[in-house]
């Protein structure tokens, strides 16, 4: 994966919801050219790091659950509204609550909100769950998420 648009995943409660930062900075790609001279976070980025979060919570509560891990793909947004831009120094907070998980598919609620609490994008997402026989890349994204859940908090309901 080129872009990990989350820097960590601060806290968990498995079967509800799951918290994640993204500190933007100056040194983001984006900011050359998006717009010279009023750098904002492309909205589409955003919505990847929602997407990044929703996918992770998926395939962690099923690691967690003792199921067979499969990877989530986003295949529906849903209702996705961006309400403020982002800017370098920014720093964002995602959450993603889960609407429903069935064996070949899970929706979450998603949100990001600045550290003050004002929200910046919403929206609902919908994953397929696939099989994926790739060693190389299983071993990756547990690698990936070892480092994303170092510090994660779990909140026992």
């Amino acid at each position: 994966m080129r872009f990990h648009l989350i820097d960590r995943i601060e806290q968990v409660e498995y079967g509800r919801y799951i918290e994640a930062v993204k500190c933007v900075t100056l040194t983001d790609d984006v900011f050359n050219e998006h717009f010279p001279g009023f750098p904002v976070y492309p909205g589409s980025l955003i919505l990847e790091g929602m997407a990044q979060l929703g996918g992770a919570f998926f395939e962690i509560m099923m690691k967690q659950q003792g199921l067979p891990v499969k990877r989530a793909v986003l295949v529906l947004v849903q209702q996705l509204k961006f309400k403020r831009p982002v800017t370098p120094g920014d720093k964002l907070r995602y959450r993603a609550e889960k609407i429903s998980m069935q064996e070949g598919f899970g929706a979450v609620k998603v949100r990001a909100q600045l550290e003050g609490g004002e929200v910046c994008s919403e929206g609902e997402l919908l994953f397929s769950f696939l099989d994926v026989q790739n060693e190389t890349l299983n071993k990756s994204r547990d690698e990936i998420y070892d480092i994303y859940t170092r510090n994660m908090r779990v909140i026992q309901a």
